[in-house]
């Protein structure tokens, strides 16, 4: 018996069967017309299904091919009595899939060229932009629309509407025998899809008959799709995912399909399950964000696991937006547990894609639960067949980057769109020679798969380093008070402002109404900002509340960062940051101090310049680093605080150690005074001070100094206090360290007297590893605690190396750390420079040294002698050091070496610390190179991997 199932396909009879010949004999599809009547000859009772927004009991209606396929046909000749010319766009804004499918095919089948619109702004201005964008783009188009949408388009003058109801009811009375098609060329326009219009208003993407089946036989190869393939699409039809991957494709094979409203998947996560299960649905579609709904609906349900087949089901697309590694990994395990097959497993294939490509380009379909995947965000692999991809140098956009490196993702293929409609320049810009489309994102390709680390325009780029704003987006997600996926982080740079920086908009989880909002949303504002500053180093310039129902999303539920920046920049946001103001206002008033002396409100000014903010924001109690300040912040204080006062100079550590504005200010009031007496030594730097989790002390590297490690405490704000050991002799007067024994026993002293009690965590990077060693080893003798003792790329033996490094040697290491001298000149110089007097080998750096980083520095001449000199000392405390005894467990953190192989580093280098831990020692590695691995550019990786460690070892 035949089965009876939605998707079956019904035994075919003798008519069926001729047609099947017939088809059989035909050539390849040329054109969508083609592709829409061999689906009819081939499989002519094969079904689409629909589930409306308005069908709460998942009811679905259905049409075989044939039946689409005439009322397409009666549907285009009712479009045919409009008059209008071959080739005319019309605009499709329609909301059920069914109306818009019907739609796209009539006009297809009426020689009239369809582009489909995506739901309009409720912004009175922007939707007045935008139509009238549209209606000078195309010249006179007509726009095809249900009630609804009619009653949007009103308030617009001279624009030709047309009522899907009224154009349906009359074509039903005007149905003719004698109807020909459109017989269109490969070449001709088929469809336009609008862009999202984050570089103002939208372009119109034109693909041909030929872009469009290029694509759909690629993307059927690669998911393996059949006539016996079902497929289950929820992604508005006006999107391409929805429209080209998920209908035009699964057509030309013949794929029996169910489309369903959003509405009705998001309203009621189940039903995506249940309709799987019922319909034996093989491929799906679903984006990071309803993967994340799904499981957070879904996985704590104990009472459904074990209960559904879903043995069907073997791939689930993604895209639209990152897939989050963690995302994929928690779906796929909650699926695992409602499958009653315990062996039953599945794909997720995040991919690559754009409205240029058709859709989905590049691939990775991975069991992410026997794989588990290697980067934060999936993997997005290898092209479809018939597509390329290469990564170049976003310069110049054609320098090829090795394998690893990222750059700029370029990709060509027979399924690039062709041009953009009307808009010559646009298209000109978009390709480089070879035909190489730019796709304006970053990306990595390592080992043939490519990821995606980046949009260029989704960046924001601080002193240089750019970071990605979709991973920025993902860890504020996480914040109480933050509306899941209600949440755009978007690069700006205000007028005047030094370095880019970005604004966060949210919809708060609460009402800015009720009693305790200021208290809500002054945590809420200041989560948001610590994760920033973690994530690239910088607070937001601005976070703005919004009600959830002022933040309108696209087809993918993907907020427009380009239109909220812009309603930002136009002032129509005003009332949410002016809102937001007072009630953070409230909250701060209890803990507010206005700067009151000259000196703080002189600070103040310096402060609210730097942080780019109103110098009615800043507070005498304010800490420096707590608001965002980086190691380059603190020069550009200390050289703005010397010109402000007059004063010859302000002691970095004196900055580093008076954080705060008040205190700062009454370090500088002493100095203008002539009262700024040395200090005596004290080797604590506090670099951060707030949380209540287990402080961390880091000792200086071989340098002596501890302002590299001001970037990297910054992360740790609000969780644990950051402390630094700086060496002695800075200051004038403080002499040097004579020993390793004095150095461990002022240092181990120091660390009591500010934390009197343990666990402790000790940490120290390069030479200061050995120094923590010691340290730790101090602090158990005395009957303490040490949970975390952390050695930073330094071996145990060290004596040997401190033996090799002459003045000569010791000056050029500075010069490298610094940054003064490249690595290489490091290497050159040496033989050179060893002949020379201690002055003439001095000159020479200073000449080599780029001056801005001078500048920077606030060297001097006599400064750079003086700090070689500290640096000796440190070399000599060395040189007769020998490691014995023990502490509890050691982390050893390591990268490039200084020379050598990584392994040959590892192995016979840092393994010999086994010797000194009772405990299993850790061995992790960290990206960068020995002197750079905290640096800009590595310390946010580095600080992630510092924390699990940190927590690993239960702190």
């Amino acid at each position: 018996m035949a089965p009876t199932a939605i998707f079956s396909s019904v035994s075919a009879n003798s008519s069926d069967a001729i047609h099947q010949m017939k088809a059989s004999l035909r050539r390849t599809p040329e054109t969508l017309l083609d592709v829409l009547e061999q689906s009819v000859s081939r499989y002519p009772n094969h079904e689409l299904g629909f589930i409306t927004s308005s069908a709460h009991d998942s009811s679905i209606q259905t049409k075989t091919f044939s039946e689409f396929e005439h009322n397409a046909r009666t549907l285009s000749q009712s479009m045919l009595a409009w008059g209008k010319p071959t080739g005319s766009v019309v605009v499709v804004y329609l909301t059920e899939h069914e109306e818009n499918m019907t739609a796209v095919w009539a006009c297809l089948l009426a020689g009239l060229v369809p582009c489909l619109q995506p739901a309009l702004s409720a912004q009175q201005s922007h939707k007045e932009g935008h139509v009238g964008h549209i209606k000078g783009l195309f010249g006179s188009a007509i726009w095809l629309t249900n009630e609804t949408g009619a009653e949007q388009l009103l308030s617009i003058s001279d624009i030709e509407i047309h009522l899907y109801s009224e154009l349906k009811e009359s074509s039903a009375a005007s149905m003719s025998l004698d109807f020909k098609a459109h017989e269109p060329n490969a070449d001709d326009e088929a469809l336009l899809f609008l862009t999202s219009g984050s570089t103002g208003f939208s372009k119109a993407v034109v693909h041909t008959h030929r872009t469009l089946l290029a694509a759909c036989h690629a993307k059927g190869a690669s998911y393996g799709l059949t006539s016996d393939t079902k497929i289950l699409n929820w992604v508005g039809f006006d999107h391409v995912a929805g429209s080209i991957e998920m209908h035009i494709a699964p057509l030309l094979y013949g794929a029996s399909q169910l489309h369903v409203h959003p509405s009705a998947i998001l309203s009621d996560p189940l039903r995506y399950l249940r309709l799987i299960e019922e319909k034996s649905i093989e491929i799906a579609f679903a984006p990071n964000f309803l993967l994340a709904k799904l499981t957070r609906d879904l996985e704590k349900r104990n009472e459904l696991f074990g209960t559904f087949n879903l043995s069907s089901l073997r791939r689930i697309n993604s895209g639209g937006e990152a897939v989050v590694s963690k995302t994929a990994q928690a779906f796929s395990a909650t699926l695992k547990n409602l499958s009653n097959d315990p062996n039953w497993s599945f794909v997720i294939s995040a991919g690559f894609g754009m409205t240029e490509t058709c859709a989905g380009c590049i691939y990775d379909p991975i069991d992410v639960l026997t794989t588990p995947p290697s980067h934060e965000f999936l993997e997005l692999g290898t092209p479809i067949p018939g597509c390329e991809m290469r990564i170049v140098d976003p310069a110049d956009g054609a320098t090829l980057r090795p394998d690893g490196e990222s750059g700029e993702l370029q990709v060509r293929g027979p399924m690039v769109f062709v041009r953009y409609y009307n808009n010559a320049d646009a298209t000109t810009s978009s390709f480089v020679e070879g035909n190489w489309y730019r796709t304006g994102d970053i990306g990595i390709i390592e080992n043939g798969k490519m990821r995606l680390s980046g949009r260029i325009k989704d960046t924001v780029i601080v002193h240089g380093v750019s970071y990605g704003i979709p991973e920025l987006e993902t860890h504020l997600q996480t914040v109480d008070g933050v509306t899941h996926s209600f949440l755009a982080a978007a690069s700006y740079r205000a007028p005047g402002q030094e370095t880019e920086g970005f604004v966060v908009f949210y919809s708060p989880t609460f009402s800015l109404d009720d009693e305790d909002a200021p208290a809500k949303l002054f945590a809420t504002h200041r989560a948001l900002r610590d994760i920033s500053v973690k994530m690239i180093t910088l607070p937001p310039q601005q976070i703005i509340p919004i009600p959830i129902n002022k933040m309108e999303k696209t087809t993918l539920g993907k907020l427009s960062r380009a239109r909220l920046v812009k309603q930002f920049k136009e002032g129509q946001l005003a009332q949410h940051i002016t809102r937001a103001e007072e009630l953070l206002s409230i909250a701060r008033g209890v803990s507010f101090v206005a700067p009151s002396t000259e000196t703080e409100k002189t600070l103040a000014g310096i402060y609210a310049g730097i942080f780019n903010t109103s110098i009615s924001d800043i507070s005498a109690s304010d800490n420096f680093f707590e608001l965002g300040g980086t190691s380059i912040d603190v020069i550009r204080l200390k050289r703005e605080g010397e010109g402000a006062f007059g004063l010859p100079e302000i002691p970095t550590i004196q900055i580093l150690k008076h954080p705060v504005l008040s205190s700062l200010a009454s370090y500088v009031d002493r100095l203008c005074s002539k009262e700024g007496s040395q200090e005596e030594y004290d080797p604590i730097v506090p670099l951060q001070l707030t949380g209540d989790k287990t402080p961390i002390f880091m000792v200086h590297p071989g340098v002596g100094e501890v302002l590299i490690f001001v970037n990297l405490a910054k992360y740790f704000q609000n969780e644990r206090p950051f402390y630094a050991l700086r060496a002695r002799g800075f200051e004038p007067n403080h002499t040097f360290f004579t020993s390793m024994d004095e150095m461990v026993s002022t240092y181990a002293a120091a660390v009591k007297r500010t934390q009197p009690k343990g666990p402790y965590a000790i940490a120290g990077y390069s030479y200061g590893g050995v120094v923590a060693f010691e340290v730790a080893k101090r602090l158990e003798a005395m009957g303490e605690e040490v949970k975390f003792t952390g050695l930073i790329n330094i071996p145990p033996h060290i004596a040997d190396r401190m033996h090799e490094i002459d003045w000569t040697s010791g000056m050029l290491n500075l010069a490298y750390f610094l940054g003064l001298i490249s690595k290489q000149d490091a290497i050159d110089l040496t033989p050179s420079l060893r002949p020379l007097t201690r002055q003439e080998q001095l000159d020479v750096i200073w000449k080599l040294s780029p001056p801005e980083r001078l500048v920077e520095l606030q060297l001097t001449p006599s400064k750079l002698d003086h700090w070689v000199d500290i640096a000796g000392s440190l070399i000599e405390c060395g040189k007769e050091y020998n490691p014995s005894g023990s502490v509890s467990s050691v982390d050893v953190f390591y990268a490039n070496p200084l020379r050598g192989s990584k392994s040959d580093w590892l192995n016979n280098q840092l393994k010999p610390w086994a010797g000194f831990s009772r405990g299993e020692p850790a061995y992790t590695d960290v990206p960068g190179q020995h002197y750079t691995l905290m640096d800009f550019d590595h310390v946010p990786q580095f600080q992630k991997i510092f924390r699990s460690r940190l927590e690993a070892r239960g702190l």
